[in-house]
């Protein structure tokens, strides 16, 4: 009795769906009075448009396309038959057949205004971007409330360079669907890309509204990354890119970003992985992806720099000439090769004469292993390794600037401001670890010392790693001072 009464229901939800079906497309203008049983044909055509639904959800396209263009032989004025086959058309690249049935649908129904919408798309694939603009515009007119028409024309604006417009269409599309994730994230990036300093924040709060939506996307973490960094917050935009790895450990930039952050922190032994890392993935599924290129001059300096400031001449050497043979001439690059060469070969020729007091190899693998240690979360078992590397070579600067962190990261502040002021005359030449001192400075609320070693460093690097405003903002109390002890002295009180 059970099993009869759900034949029925479910007979009767078929019929109920099949007559829904029929009342839309004898309202879309079929003329019943021809030469067969409109009834019957209905009933087919919704049969068909079933099946076809079904097979696209399996992934059978081949089968899915006949059962589409079955139901519209069966009755040929139905809006959504049309706008399914055309975007299952448009996926396949059969784009002449997929421009023909959206059209059809959209002769059907004007105002039909999802399959305007996914007709506009598609013709920003095939780079008729005016013409899907156009599209866009129309769903605007036809309903002010639809979302992804806004989201659609403002990616058209933004790629045309119009921000103004961009961020107007997104922001309208945002307030209509808070939680459509892409439309914040794209909204943060536009905000972004418009570059003024008093912007930065509301970037950020969208991307972070995105990442809330979608917290797998490794594109937003990469970009609140790149924000942190600009606003000089060298920990969260660390953290904003460990985030980005996490989703994807294949993402270039994302490495190349971490890798430049190590640097300027004075950890040359994880600038240099995440540079190796960064080089190691294929730029075809970089493009695949849509992620940001690598700029390979900019790596490949960074790199040099690394490997000479860490000790490893022989390596630098090498990256110096890449660099060269990239940008094809340099002469401040050939004359750096040579002094290199020579300082090479001084060094071979003082190890004969004098054999160092200790085992290289042997520092060295302390040091990795207290890397190791830092890494799995052992900072005591880190702490004890870097010591003992320091303890074996005492004038390493891998060693000291590693115990650093491990303090850093222990909390004690005050223990890593003297390591690092340890650790900087071991490797004087070296620009990084002057900003790390200066970051760990303003970390302990001490702005004024902070703003001073910030402007060493510029006195060393001739330029700021990231956007300078907060760092000036920090020097103005010192300008402040300096002024009022000039106008004390001139005046004699």
């Amino acid at each position: 009795m059970l099993k009869v009464l759900f034949l029925l229901l479910v007979l009767q939800s078929v019929f109920w769906v099949s007559a829904v079906f029929c009342q839309r497309a004898f309202s879309a203008g079929y003329d019943p009075d021809m030469g067969f049983s409109a009834g019957g044909r209905e009933k087919h055509a919704y049969g068909y448009y079933m099946q076809g639904q079904q097979c696209e959800r399996i992934g059978d396209v081949h089968n899915a396309v006949e059962f589409y263009r079955k139901s519209i032989s069966a009755f040929p004025r139905v809006k959504e038959v049309h706008h399914a086959l055309a975007k299952l058309l448009a996926r396949t690249g059969s784009n002449e057949p997929a421009m023909a049935e959206f059209r059809t649908a959209l002769n059907i129904d004007f105002n039909f205004v999802e399959c305007r919408n996914n007709y506009g798309a598609f013709l920003k694939r095939l780079d008729k971007v005016d013409e899907a603009a156009s599209q866009f515009r129309q769903c605007i007119q036809i309903d002010p409330k639809f979302p992804y028409a806004y989201y659609n024309l403002g990616l058209i604006l933004k790629e045309k360079g119009d921000l103004e417009g961009a961020i107007e269409n997104l922001e309208h599309c945002t307030r209509l669907k808070p939680d459509f994730a892409e439309a914040q994230e794209a909204l943060g990036l536009c905000i972004f890309e418009r570059a003024s300093s008093g912007d930065l924040t509301t970037a950020a709060e969208k991307l972070q509204l995105a990442a809330k939506l979608l917290p797998k996307n490794p594109k937003i973490h990469y970009h609140l990354g790149i924000i942190s960094s600009t606003q000089s917050n060298l920990d969260g935009g660390e953290t904003e890119f460990r985030k980005a790895l996490m989703c994807d450990p294949r993402f270039s930039a994302a490495h190349f970003e971490l890798g430049k952050l190590r640097y300027y922190r004075g950890d040359l032994d994880r600038c240099l992985s995440e540079l190796r890392e960064a080089q190691n993935i294929n730029p075809t599924y970089t493009d695949s992806q849509q992620y940001p290129a690598l700029e390979p001059v900019k790596l490949k300096s960074l790199e040099a720099n690394a490997f000479e400031f860490s000790g490893d001449l022989v390596k630098a050497l090498e990256t110096y000439q890449q660099l060269v043979a990239m940008r094809k001439s340099d002469a401040l690059y050939a004359k750096h090769i040579t002094e290199l060469d020579k300082q090479i070969k001084q060094e071979i020729k003082s190890r004969k004469k004098k054999p160092l007091p200790y085992d290289p190899q042997e520092v060295d693998a302390f040091i990795a292993k207290g890397i190791e240690q830092y890494e799995d979360g052992d900072l005591e078992g880190a702490r004890a390794s870097f010591e003992r590397a320091a303890e074996l070579n005492p004038a390493s600067f891998r060693a000291t600037q590693n115990l650093c962190f491990v303090q850093e990261a222990q909390g004690d502040l005050n223990s890593a401001v003297a390591t690092s002021q340890k650790a900087i005359p071991l490797n004087p030449r070296y620009d990084g670890a002057v900003y790390n001192l200066a970051y760990l400075l303003e970390k302990m609320n001490l702005p004024d010392d902070a703003a001073r070693m910030y402007q060493n460093f510029r006195d060393m690097a001739q330029q700021y790693p990231y956007d300078p405003q907060h760092i000036i903002e920090l020097q103005q109390n010192i300008i402040r001072a300096q002024k009022k002890e000039e106008f004390i002295r001139k005046r004699g009180y």
